[in-house]
């Protein structure tokens, strides 16, 4: 820590320098004026001639006792001895006032308070993660943001208690409210509703359809599939090039993983949004969830591209991860995956030749898709949500720095223009004008049966593949 002296302590001690320069000036001043009375005039120089004077008559005095010659004056030894004393006058108040400050110094910046932030915020957004750490540090020294360890805080233990601040996707908002491990933002965020906000939004991505543009070219499609009768059609072309061709690649793929807890989310869901329906209707009389017809039909569709061996192997066994790197090896001629992984796609080293476009529907016409989304909220177990609720505002004041740097599309939800990063890159741009020409799934927060919505119909899925899903 740099330590500084104030401004009181900074004119005490230039008084104390001045006081000691003037009284060191006026000793010059005296001992010079005493040297010029006392000296002689110098070696072979004559003294000046007296003025003549008056003669005076005698008088009878008494004589004058005999003076003692003058003493001389001991300039030299008294100017050491006044100098000496003033130096050691002022060690001592230069001392005595730098050991007053260290020990007020000392006793006014208590130890930094740490605010604990769960391991996902350094998983989700990387390097700028680091970057916003020491800006805020540096901001507010009285501030140290450290990170809960990751064993202790797996998903299902949200509400650690040295959690202050939760980063998490969609995919696990009903969950943390179901778990009750998120607190509230009503005291900070004025809402014209009754329904407390939980958490804050940071940024959107939308869901895409992915291809790859060699492999769907080398079975004679010049262009992307636009409804599923031209998805059906273009994954038996693959499945036949594939055939006769020495790689080994499929023509779709699935990464329903139970460990993958945004597996149905983002690969199953989106087939039915498409379709302009929703997923489930709710619980009935019984507590079962009735899943729609148009879920129902996807899954049938599925299951009967499965038994063509259209559908690449092991869909309840791999993660969208690892799809996406299969993806990236050119394994998988098509896909469903959020626009955040175009980044991850684009750096890879494989420098795979794919595009984006929106996902299949039943005909022609105006499409629907979903957005997946990061948010941020404070943990209901901490015990300094005020501090927590400070870096929370610092880190959403700043969705623009991350929207650019995960190439976020759209990136806000709340976002009506697109963003430079979108502007300045033709794939991100697509991805923009597909969301601009779409109708968007709305995400409810508090609707609970989403994670069991997705747990039957992975199920379902299973059964209809004639794998265990367990």
């Amino acid at each position: 820590m740099k330590l500084t002296m104030s401004s009181p302590y900074r004119r005490f001690v230039a008084h104390l320098r001045l006081l000691y320069m003037r009284m060191t000036f006026r000793w010059a001043c005296l001992s010079a004026r005493v040297g010029a009375l006392t000296a002689r005039p110098p070696a072979g120089r004559k003294p000046l001639p007296e003025p003549a004077r008056k003669p005076r008559l005698p008088r009878e005095r008494k004589p004058l006792p005999a003076r003692k010659p003058p003493r001389p004056l001991a300039r030299p030894l008294a100017n050491r001895k006044i100098d000496a004393f003033l130096f050691a006058a002022a060690l001592i108040v230069l001392a005595f006032v730098a050991s007053n400050y260290f020990r007020r110094t000392a006793m006014s910046d208590p130890a930094p308070v740490n605010i604990f932030i769960s391991w996902q915020y350094w998983e989700m957004f990387g390097y700028t993660a680091n970057l916003f750490v020491r800006e805020f540090e540096e901001q507010n020294p009285g501030f140290r943001i450290v990170m809960a360890a990751q064993e202790d805080m797996a998903r299902g233990n949200p509400g650690d208690k040295n959690l202050d601040i939760v980063f998490f996707d969609d995919s696990e908002f009903a969950a943390l409210l179901e778990a009750s491990a998120l607190a509230s933002l009503s005291p900070y965020i004025y809402t014209e509703t009754e329904e407390d906000q939980w958490a804050l939004p940071l940024v959107a991505f939308v869901d895409l359809f992915f291809y790859n543009i060699d492999i769907l070219q080398m079975a004679g499609n010049d262009r992307p599939p636009r409804t599923r009768a031209e998805f059906l059609a273009a994954a038996r072309s693959v499945a036949q090039a594939a055939a006769n061709s020495e790689k080994e690649f499929f023509p779709f793929a699935f990464g329903l993983s139970e460990v993958d807890a945004s597996g149905i989310r983002r690969d199953f869901n989106p087939w039915v949004w498409a379709l302009g329906a929703e997923v489930h209707s709710g619980f009935t009389a019984d507590g079962a969830l009735a899943l729609t017809a148009p879920t129902t039909a996807t899954i049938n569709f599925f299951a009967e591209m499965n038994r063509e061996g259209l559908i690449a192997p092991g869909s309840f066994d791999t993660t969208g991860r690892e799809r996406l790197e299969q993806f990236a090896e050119g394994k998988i001629a098509m896909m469903v995956a959020s626009a955040r992984d175009m980044l991850f796609l684009r750096d890879s080293p494989r420098e795979i030749n794919f595009d984006v476009t929106a996902i299949p529907a039943a005909a022609l016409g105006r499409n629907r898709l979903g957005l997946s989304g990061i948010y941020a909220g404070i943990s209901s177990a901490s015990e300094r949500p005020d501090v927590a609720w400070d870096f929370l505002v610092f880190i959403a004041g700043r969705t623009h720095l991350l929207e650019a740097a995960l190439g976020a599309v759209p990136g806000s939800f709340f976002i009506n223009f697109p963003g430079r990063h979108i502007q300045e890159d033709p794939l991100r741009l697509k991805a923009w004008e597909i969301f601009q020409a779409a109708d968007i799934v709305e995400f409810q927060s508090s609707d609970f049966s989403g994670k069991e919505a997705s747990l039957v119909i992975r199920e379902r899925l299973a059964q209809a593949f004639g794998e265990n899903p367990n």
